[in-house]
């Protein structure tokens, strides 16, 4: 009983192989390949359909894959396809917002085939354990207290009200209310240990959480972005940043006559901002606030440093 979710989801993937090779099967064939009963394949079929993949009935236990909506999926094998069945079932159960936002990703992987015009480059996430990421989507949906251990430097204990799984840049996060200092924090799910449920509910998500993840670059997000951060931007790079919105508050302040930008970003913290700018040097100047200029200074020479180290050469 135990191994019935892992060995369903690698026969959804062979499934799903036998329809890109076929062009209609049955039910019975289905259920004879498998080993395994006619109501078994319907009930994986339904969910097939409801992950989003195009089945049809075409006659009475009769089916087929609308493969013009699917070229890229050839390209798996049938434990590739398995994966992303678990993903979408996994998805399903965090609700609207997280699973119109995977959809969207998901739909990039039809352009990867050599007869489409069109590439898009993802980045691959980092591995997950997935007992632990069903746990977590379980204990958001009861509204049910967890605990784990984490660590950073060392070992530490957390009690968290569990909100949203949010995937930032490759890495997963657990985004929740810390319950000894009631403050919102990200916690990296590959860092997690001892995951506990706890009896204890909580009463509600924030409402403005959704709307505070949509309009964060990265995974150093805050609720209130009080900071400003003005900086100039050499004409080399100015196209670039007019062309795209490298950050949501991003707003051009000035078009200097030699080419150049003066752009300013609201932020709620150094963090959310400061490697973004990092990925623009040297090109990119902080005028203000001092401290920011400070901190990206002080990164530089000890980047600088540890540089000249490397090489056996001192630099002063």
């Amino acid at each position: 009983m135990k191994n019935a979710f892992p060995n369903r989801l690698h026969r959804l993937g062979q499934i799903l192989k036998v329809f890109l090779e076929e062009k209609t099967i049955s039910t019975n064939a289905l259920a004879e390949q498998f080993q395994t009963s006619v109501r078994t394949i319907q009930r994986d079929l339904k969910l097939l359909k409801q992950s989003g993949f195009p089945l049809k009935e075409t006659g009475k236990g009769i089916y087929q894959l609308d493969k013009s909506l699917l070229k890229d999926y050839a390209f798996f094998d049938e434990t590739e396809l398995a994966l992303i069945c678990a993903l979408k079932s996994l998805i399903s159960q965090l609700g609207t917002p997280f699973e119109k936002a995977v959809n969207t990703v998901f739909s990039k992987l039809y352009y990867h085939s050599p007869s489409v015009p069109v590439f898009i480059k993802m980045d691959k996430p980092i591995d997950l354990e997935g007992t632990l990421f069903k746990k977590i989507v379980k204990a958001i949906q009861n509204k049910r207290q967890v605990s784990f251990e984490y660590e950073v430097f060392s070992p530490y204990q957390v009690k968290l009200e569990p909100y949203k799984i949010a995937c930032f840049d490759g890495f997963w996060y657990l985004i929740g209310k810390d319950l000894e200092d009631k403050e919102i924090k990200r916690y990296a799910l590959d860092k997690i240990k001892k995951f506990k449920v706890l009896r204890k509910h909580f009463v509600r998500v924030p409402s403005v959480l959704d709307e505070i993840l949509r309009n964060s670059a990265n995974i150093w997000f805050s609720a209130e972005r009080n900071i400003k951060v003005v900086v100039l931007v050499d004409k080399e790079c100015a196209t670039y940043f007019k062309r795209r919105q490298m950050f949501p508050t991003q707003k051009i302040e000035e078009e200097k006559p030699d080419g150049s930008l003066v752009i300013s970003f609201w932020v709620g913290n150094f963090g959310e901002i400061i490697n973004i700018l990092k990925s623009w040097l040297p090109s990119i100047k902080v005028l203000a606030p001092e401290e920011l200029k400070e901190e990206l200074l002080k990164q530089v020479k000890r980047w600088m440093e540890w540089q000249g180290e490397t090489l056996g050469t001192g630099i002063e």
